[in-house]
């Protein structure tokens, strides 16, 4: 009921504008009289979004600009059965559907594919990129071996940036807020001629932590981001022959946020003192330190033929340094240092069909190569020196080289005016060599393991894909797909036990099927357009990545291969015009996800069969309402939106217990998350030739405490995730 009042007190104070509203003028191009007719690239080809046979959403510039989005993670409120976690950048884990996954070791890949501009960012400490002058994001949910290079096995993101244009143009973008927020941009786009054209983007993104370490003085989950992209692109003078050189970077150093340790460092008893919420105590400050970078080069060649042919070829570099005080007190027990490393070089070559006739395609080729290096080390204070009889750090170190080839073909015949036959395939190798070692003979009690393993592994894969769209008229398509794909197999390089090396570190790749049928459309002369899909999806040799309780402070990290997982569930999006003022949308993901076989998969080795899988949310819900009303007077218009987001509670590890009881006595919330509601808003003037806009915006209205996360650490402490306090401010854009 709560729930309910609070949303419904929300839009009654968006819709609580003048009403001479209804009777203003309003101009032809800015009425809200149809709902934009969206195109998309997914497919490498332009096409209407309900053409397109894939559960996807648009996430727009106009989208990005009106929500008030900063960072990727951002956009999860907005996107049905989508999350992104919101911890450390180290660990960045992007789910669509339920799965997910963050490349915790080098030896460990992610589940969700994120691309910029059809190039594979890489790892998990790449994924969480700020959203620098974008055209859109397009989300594909479900396995897209047939559409990218780098083979996915639950979806994809793809950001793409905004090209060059042939006209002077600039920008300066400000934003001031609470907790000493502040962000800067600036874009610049230059003709150089008639055929060669650059743009510049600029980003400087900074704030304050809401967390207190009340051991150190200093707030911490800050943000300090500084973000750059240029690009060249020459066009020839017969438009043939397009070429794109990119380059883009992102620097972060700040103290970042692992969690508020409610227990002691063993998970004994809880916290003392107790802490209030936004409270830490720990005598060393989380830290992180990102510098990502990449170059790319695409080039695109119109055939005489009208065939066309496109070269990406790009290489990216990711280092990720991180710190963390392990034990969660203020006392110098333990501290962990970590450096991951990777470099990758991609090189992709499509050969994309003609717009015209019955059968269309896209036929490619991939080449990806990585190398991941990993420098890790346990540090003990004098205090756990003594205690634990620690004589020397605990540390791992090695390389991961992956090679990965792939030739992949999606295409389409089109059988009668209503029916269309799609298809694809997509034949991956991917061969990985690993080098590394592991040293715990300083720290016997931890029963971590000392050894080294030098091996390669390969994994081949065929994994096909058909739909059958239908059209009932020529905004209303139907269709029904089966699709496939594969994650590889690799190494768990991690601080593991002796007991877990022994059995061996290695783990066998994944696979997938799912089974979707869906509908797109528009109805009411195009004021209401909506798309709808129902999904199965089965997973076979699922990688589970947990923690294991080993007791006496000792963990056992483990990956391995559950027999069987299963995923349904069903998502609706939707977008009204209810007239000349007014914009509604909505967004709905219902989910169920199980463990349908994992016989030994929870703590003790008890049979995790039937057990949901970690992060998944039965309901998850977004709703929008948007108002536009002309000021003639000043040569203006005022836009006011209102975001509601809903997420239903969810498990955070495959025991499925809500709670913990400690060796006291006392019970701690661990290991489940309560649902959470959470309200934006935005009040806006924007001058009708578009030269400037300023804004007053405010995230979670409410100021609602809420989780994000609950479990243990290495140690045994249990932590809480908590999600932003209420954040506001201004933003001051003017465009020359």
């Amino acid at each position: 009921m709560l729930k309910t009042t609070l949303l419904s007190s929300s839009i009654a104070a968006a819709l609580s504008l003048p009403t001479m509203a209804q009777q203003a003028p309003v101009p032809e191009d800015k009425k809200y009289n149809e709902v934009e007719v969206i195109t998309v690239t997914a497919q490498k080809r332009t096409e209407k979004l309900i053409e397109v046979p894939i559960a996807m959403t648009n996430f727009s510039a106009e989208n990005i600009t009106q929500t008030g989005v900063q960072q990727l993670k951002d956009i999860s409120q907005y996107i049905p059965n989508f999350t992104m976690s919101s911890g450390t950048d180290f660990s960045s884990s992007v789910s669509i559907r339920g799965v997910g996954s963050n490349s915790r070791n080098i030896g460990f890949d992610t589940r969700v594919g994120v691309y910029l501009d059809g190039v594979y960012l890489g790892q998990s400490p790449a994924l969480n990129q700020s959203l620098l002058d974008l055209e859109r994001i397009e989300v594909l949910r479900g396995p897209q071996g047939t559409l990218f290079g780098k083979n996915t096995v639950a979806g994809a993101v793809n950001l793409i940036s905004a090209k060059p244009s042939d006209d002077f143009s600039a920008s300066i973008n400000t934003s001031f807020g609470n907790y000493g927020a502040k962000e800067v941009s600036g874009i610049v786009n230059v003709p150089l001629s008639d055929n060669l054209f650059t743009k510049v983007s600029l980003s400087k993104q900074n704030r304050e932590g809401f967390i207190e370490n009340i051991a150190t003085g200093n707030s911490i989950n800050e943000l300090n981001d500084s973000s750059y992209r240029a690009r060249l692109l020459y066009i020839s003078d017969d438009e043939k022959f397009e070429a794109s050189f990119s380059v883009d970077g992102l620097k972060g150093d700040r103290l970042s946020y692992t969690g508020e340790a409610v227990t002691d460092t063993f998970g004994i008893s809880l916290q003392r003192p107790e802490l209030d919420e936004y409270q830490v105590n720990m005598d060393r400050d989380p830290t992180e330190e990102r510098d990502i970078s990449g170059v790319s080069m695409i080039l695109d060649w119109q055939l005489d033929n009208n065939f066309s042919l496109r070269s990406i070829t790009a290489n990216r570099d990711s280092d990720i340094y991180y710190v963390n005080d392990t034990d969660y007190s203020p006392i110098d027990l333990i501290v962990i240092d970590y450096r991951d490393i990777y470099q990758q070089l991609s090189k992709e070559l499509q050969l994309i069909s003609p717009d015209e006739g019955n059968l269309k395609y896209v036929l490619g080729l991939y080449y990806y190569d990585q190398k991941a290096s990993t420098d890790r080390s346990v540090f003990a204070g004098p205090v756990a020196q003594h205690l634990f009889g620690i004589t020397a750090p605990t540390v791992t170190e090695g390389t991961v080289d992956t090679l990965s080839y792939a030739s992949f073909l999606n295409g389409s015949y089109q059988l009668s005016e209503s029916w269309k036959l799609g298809f694809g395939f997509r034949y991956s190798i991917e061969d990985k060599e690993v080098d590394w070692r592991i040293d715990g003979s300083g720290a016997p009690l931890f029963q971590t393991a000392t050894g080294e393993v030098v091996d390669e592994r390969q994994d081949k894969h065929f994994s096909p894909t058909v739909n059958i769209n239908y059209a009932f008229n020529s905004n209303v398509h139907g269709y029904a797909k089966y699709s496939s794909g594969y994650k590889s197999g690799g190494y768990n390089l991690d601080f593991v036990s002796i007991s877990a090396f022994a059995s061996g570190i290695e783990f066998d790749k994944e696979t997938v099927e799912s089974y979707e049928i869906g509908l797109k459309g528009s109805i009411l002369d195009n004021r209401l357009s909506y798309s709808l899909a129902k999904f199965q999806t089965f997973y076979d040799d699922y990688q589970v990545n947990q923690f294991t309780d080993l007791g006496n402070g000792a963990t056992a990290i483990s990956i391995r291969n559950a027999a069987e997982v299963e995923t349904k569930g069903f998502e609706a999006e939707a977008s009204y015009s209810l007239n000349g003022f007014w914009q509604l949308t909505a967004a709905l993901g219902l989910l169920d996800g199980e463990f349908s076989d994992f016989p030994g998969g929870a703590t003790g080795g008890e049979d995790a069969t039937g057990n949901t899988i970690p992060g998944i949310s039965d309901i998850s819900l977004s709703l929008g309402v948007q108002y536009y009303y002309p000021i003639p007077a000043i040569g203006a218009e005022l836009l006011t939106r209102v975001d509601y987001s809903y997420r239903s509670d969810y498990y955070t590890s495959v025991d499925n217990i809500q709670s913990k009881e400690l060796v006291s006595g006392d019970s701690v919330q661990s290991g489940w998350v309560d649902d959470t509601s959470i309200v934006n808003a935005r009040l806006g003037l924007l001058s009708d030739e578009g030269t400037w806009d300023v804004a007053l915006w405010v995230k979670n209205l409410t100021d609602k405490s809420y989780l994000t996360g609950t479990g243990r650490d290495f140690l045994g402490t249990i932590r809480h995730f908590r999600g932003a306090p209420r954040t506001y401010g201004v933003e001051l854009n003017y465009n020359f």
